[in-house]
């Protein structure tokens, strides 16, 4: 009996892998809401074959050739064809948010993408999406209650179209108190402001990139709480320790927050999000994070799914 090298081992398993995802067309009674669990069966084996072949040592092209029918056939999710496309000209676009936090599925009913797209608004990955937005309503609404004399200000970089601050109650919110939303991309901005209702009257939008933006939104500020949300997926540790630098220095009142999420290393969903998808993440452990941060008072917890770090930096008060 030959043993056959590990590489070749894991290409056959990944072969494998690809044709019975796409044999869940033939297989499964499509029109059967419940089938999403077993198409989410077989594409959980297919990112965890992925996974075996990049760790075998198989080549990145080798891969991607195999997997593309397989990739192919996600796109009928439109979930997973928009980050296949990257339609705004970034990954993780403030459509996806939207899509991500209604729960939507808008896959054709009774097809393999609607069952795909079923499955990943059910999964972990999403959730802990869900779970930063309500975290962060949880923070701005912990401001704005706090007891404090004059105005409250809060700062959300990356904001998208807010969908943290549109939980917010606007009865909750005082004369004087500011919303600063910052994003690369104007149309999330536009989107907030039309969704934002009453809270539009405390809010206003600074389009760019934050490295440019600085210098317009520090006169706005200072800011009691600065919300980076999943920023820092995005950033190498250059970048990221530039930004903490501007915001605790420039952006944050002494004794505010500053806080930022992270996908945790060892994400399990990496190889279908890279492979399947465009999605790369930088992911980071909470060394990796606190190394970011040398010298700051600093609390980091993972969120309910334990794929995602919240991080929360206090300032030195004067």
């Amino acid at each position: 009996m030959t043993v056959l090298p590990q590489s070749t081992d894991a290409l056959y398993r990944l072969n494998d892998a690809v044709d019975g995802f796409l044999r869940s067309e033939k297989e499964f009674d499509l029109a059967d809401p419940a089938a999403h669990m077993l198409v989410g069966g077989r594409f959980r084996t297919l990112g965890a074959q992925i996974g075996s072949s990049v760790l075998a040592g198989v080549p990145e092209e080798d891969i991607a050739a195999i997997v593309q029918p397989a990739r192919s056939a996600c796109a009928r999710s439109p979930l997973m064809r928009d980050e296949q496309e990257w339609a705004r000209g970034y990954p993780s676009d403030y459509r996806l948010v939207e899509h991500v936090v209604a729960q939507a599925n808008g896959g054709t009913p009774e097809t393999l993408g609607w069952h795909v797209e079923a499955n990943l608004q059910q999964s972990a990955i999403t959730q802990q999406y869900r779970n930063r937005v309500m975290h962060q309503a949880r923070l701005i609404s912990d401001v704005l209650t706090a007891p404090r004399n004059g105005p409250r200000s809060v700062l959300l970089i990356a904001s998208g179209a807010a969908a943290d601050l549109r939980l917010i109650p606007p009865g909750i919110v005082r004369p004087g108190d500011r919303f600063v939303l910052t994003d690369v991309d104007p149309d999330a901005l536009s989107l907030a402001q039309k969704r934002l209702g009453l809270l539009n009257d405390f809010t206003t939008a600074v389009p760019g990139n934050i490295f440019r933006a600085v210098n317009q939104i520090a006169p706005l500020g200072p800011f009691d709480l600065v919300l980076a949300d999943g920023l820092y997926d995005y950033l190498n540790d250059r970048a990221a320790v530039r930004l903490t630098e501007a915001v605790l220095t420039r952006l944050c009142r002494p004794g505010g927050t500053f806080y930022f999420s992270t996908i945790l290393a060892g994400n399990p969903f990496r190889w279908s999000m890279e492979y399947l998808m465009e999605w790369q993440l930088i992911e980071r452990d909470e060394a990796s994070v606190r190394a970011l941060l040398p010298g700051c008072d600093v609390s980091i917890g993972a969120d309910p799914t334990g794929l995602t770090l919240f991080t929360h930096v206090r300032t030195r008060r004067g």
